[in-house]
């Protein structure tokens, strides 16, 4: 082949290229912001079911809610579910203190909160809400009630982690007032990275 045949060949590849990643972008933009309408109508339609039903109540676990609370831990984790001997421990056993949020006799989420011996911090450990109701609250109404309890109690400061890549979690947590302080290289099983978040109560 000669040169200009080459040479305009080339041209027209790279216009479709071009072309095809121009398509592409507004596809992915498309569904990127789908995802979002998709997303932010069923945090609405939570808060309609929510607000017919009434607010959950938060309440301190109890030794029956053991079964439901292993059952939402395999719901919402994949690979850092807690199994039955750490949750038994957890609930049991450790100093601490565990929250859930009841609807209609449904337990819909829970927090998980460890205290340290003969010091004033605590640990926020896992905080888990159904999917089906997330995005509606749950999260923060947990979240306010184990703040309010700790502070109440004398404690002073409290921490928690957060994957790197859950940006829902981190914006929950600095809206309550966290801030990060440090970053944890291979956190979690999988290899992913974690920010560690401080608040002074």
């Amino acid at each position: 082949m000669r040169k200009g045949a080459r040479d305009g060949s080339l041209k027209n590849f790279k216009k479709v290229l071009s072309k095809r990643g121009q398509n592409i972008k507004k596809v992915l933009s498309k569904r990127g912001q789908n995802i979002k309408k998709v997303l932010s109508k069923r945090g609405e339609n939570v808060k309609k079911v929510l607000s017919k039903r009434g607010e959950p109540h938060i309440r301190a676990a109890k030794k029956e809610d053991f079964a439901a609370l292993l059952n939402l831990e395999e719901i919402c984790f994949k690979e850092e579910t807690f199994n039955k001997k750490q949750l038994r421990y957890l609930l049991f056993k450790a100093r601490s203190i565990v929250l859930v949020a009841a609807l209609e006799g449904k337990l819909i989420g829970s927090i998980i909160i460890l205290l340290r011996n003969h010091i004033s911090n605590a640990r926020i450990y896992s905080l888990n809400v159904h999917p089906s109701y997330r995005r509606a609250g749950v999260a923060s109404l947990l979240m306010d009630t184990a703040l309010k309890f700790l502070k109440e109690n004398g404690f002073k400061n409290i921490t928690l982690e957060a994957g790197i890549k859950n940006t829902a979690a981190q914006n929950l947590y600095r809206s309550k007032g966290f801030i990060v302080d440090k970053t944890l290289t291979n956190y979690y099983k999988n290899g992913g990275d974690a920010f560690h978040l401080v608040r002074k109560l």
